[in-house]
Formats: structure tokens, C-alpha cells, sequence
């Protein structure tokens, strides 16, 4: 079993700080053990409209110089129309 974080635990949701780049998570996780970074699919993170092919190349690269896994992206849905958490 491989070990991964989610990138919202530094995206300044769950405390009272700045959030973190993808980069800084990557090189975080890095140093904490972790394996993989499971990507917030919006910002400040990863949204998808922010990745062109540059950002995913440069993403990749980071991710790979720091020996940790891009998992997955975790998409945030509202299939129900009711804006559950406003767009930063």
C-alpha cells in the first residue's frame, strides 16, 4: 500500500495560514514520507482550467524530482446545482 495526502490539507481550508503551492506540498510530502499527493481539482491547487500543457509538464516534473506519485485528482461535483463550495 502506497501512502499519499491530500493536497486541500495545505490549501489554507482546514487552518488558519496561507496555502501552500502544489510545488511546496510535493517537496513537503517529500520530506514527510509520504509516497503520493492526491491533486485538489481546483484552486489554488490544481484546477483543470489552470493546467495547460506547461503547468502539467512542470507539475509532472516537480512530482518526479521529489519521488512522489500524482495519485489521483479529486474533483469537487455539484451535480445538484447548489454551490457547496465557492470558487476561489
Amino acid at each position: 500500500m502506497k501512502i499519499s495526502l491530500h493536497s486541500a490539507s495545505y490549501a489554507g481550508i482546514f487552518y488558519r495560514d496561507e496555502p501552500l503551492s502544489i510545488e511546496d506540498i510535493i517537496a513537503k510530502l517529500s520530506d514527510l514520507g509520504y509516497d503520493g499527493v492526491e491533486l485538489m481539482a481546483r484552486r489554488p491547487h490544481a484546477d483543470p482550467m489552470d493546467l495547460d500543457e506547461k503547468a502539467r509538464r512542470e507539475l509532472r516534473e516537480s512530482a518526479d524530482s521529489h519521488g512522489v506519485e500524482l495519485a489521483n485528482s479529486a474533483a469537487y461535483n455539484d451535480f445538484s446545482g447548489l454551490a457547496v463550495f465557492k470558487r476561489i
